[in-house]
């Protein structure tokens, strides 16, 4: 069941902006939770819909609610805006969906859900994909990138690995995975929807307390690249035993193998210390004009986790101008650019933590900003065999951010 969370939804403004015979349509499965609440899902005549008690009942969900009705509900106001109406329109066009000239976002919403629930879930689904910012990659050593087989057996046995590790590690079974092809990016991404560990909550129930006793739901993002052979992680709870897991499933699924995409460190930021302001150079990488350093963090052993943080408009120049050396002391762990790419008017920031992590203000930053990494040594490299010929390709392994 989807995290209930309607406010949006629950207003009369919204709910006035769906016809009559679709509301209607859409909650007549819930008819008798409805009727048990005082609320008359009909319209006879001249009878009009009670839209303020409709909504004190959505604000105020009793513990009989319909499961499938709250999800109904969730997916319908998530898409009801309109950002989404175009996309929505051309969902219609898919579905054969015939949608009148007054059509509201909103009605629009309600319309394809009674049409086909899929469409709507399919659409969500697509729109949390893009909303991780930062992800954990694992580029494989064994061999060049290829389109694996992504059927729907391989999806279900991948669910069903999974759920092994989802019930022993108290998460329930139950996991679903959506797959995507991004023909454009060359990339296959794959939502995972999960439970996590049980959560006991206090609440007020007609002025007494009691407790709720639920499982969360996660939403983690999975995407192989293809190109550069490297699974990129995103998971909500951050663990890292989770994301060994998910290398050794899909590793094993799609490439019969699990321990195809190995768990090893990817970046580094000698070059900083080594090569200075030259680190920095980006004339050699199509789409970028400017790359400057704002920021870096300096840790220092010892029980107390002390760090010192620089931070300029430009580090180098700023030393420069204060006959200053860059810092050699502590331990470089963390680093902000400041990258100016062609045709924008403004930078925008990239960041990495050593030994694993960047992170990029926008998605389709990622395939240049990592080119400039690579060539500045930011990425680590090592030699691998590709195929039967012993063929020798560098391979960028290890754990990553991309968003």
């Amino acid at each position: 069941m989807a995290t209930y969370s309607l406010n949006k939804f629950a207003q009369p403004d919204i709910l006035k902006k769906i016809k009559d015979e679709n509301l209607l349509q859409f909650l007549s499965p819930y008819t008798s939770y409805l009727e048990g609440r005082g609320f008359k899902p009909k319209v006879n005549g001249s009878a009009q819909i009670d839209y303020d008690l409709l909504c004190r009942i959505l604000m105020q969900p009793t513990e009989g609610i319909p499961p499938d009705m709250v999800d109904a509900l969730f997916f319908v106001h998530e898409v009801a805006d309109d950002e989404m109406y175009d996309e929505l329109l051309e969902m219609a066009k898919t579905g054969n969906v015939t949608v009148p000239a007054d059509c509201t976002p909103a009605d629009l919403a309600v319309l394809l859900w009674l049409k086909d629930p899929e469409l709507i879930k399919k659409s969500h689904a697509e729109a949390l994909m893009m909303k991780p910012k930062s992800f954990n990659s694992f580029q494989s050593e064994k061999g060049k990138g290829k389109k694996p087989n992504f059927s729907s057996s391989n999806i279900s046995h991948l669910e069903s690995l999974m759920d092994v590790w989802f019930e022993q590690n108290k998460r329930g079974k139950g996991c679903k995975v959506l797959s995507f092809d991004m023909d454009d990016e060359n990339k296959v991404y794959f939502l995972v929807r999960h439970g996590m560990p049980f959560k006991r909550e206090g609440k007020i129930e007609d002025g007494e307390t009691g407790s709720v006793f639920y499982r969360p739901e996660f939403h983690d993002v999975v995407i192989y690249d293809i190109e550069s052979n490297e699974l990129q992680i995103f998971n909500k709870s951050g663990g890292k035993k989770e994301r060994a897991m998910y290398l050794s499933a899909f590793g094993q699924v799609f490439f019969n193998d699990a321990e195809y995409f190995p768990n090893e460190d990817k970046f580094t930021l000698q070059p900083l210390l080594d090569d200075g302001v030259n680190s920095l150079s980006c004339l050699d990488i199509d789409g970028l004009a400017e790359v400057r350093l704002t920021e870096v963090q300096l840790l220092f052993r010892g029980p107390y986790n002390d760090r010192t943080i620089l931070r300029s408009k430009d580090i180098f120049k700023s030393l420069q101008s204060r006959s200053r050396n860059f810092p050699d002391y502590g331990n470089l762990v963390a680093a902000s650019f400041q990258v100016k790419f062609d045709g924008s008017p403004k930078p925008r920031t990239i960041k990495i933590k050593t030994p694993n992590i960047a992170s990029f203000d926008r998605k389709e930053d990622a395939h240049v900003v990592e080119q400039w990494m690579k060539a500045r040594g930011f990425i680590k490299l090592q030699e691998a065999e590709t195929d039967e010929e012993n063929d020798e390709v560098a391979v960028y392994v290890s754990e990553a951010a991309v968003a």
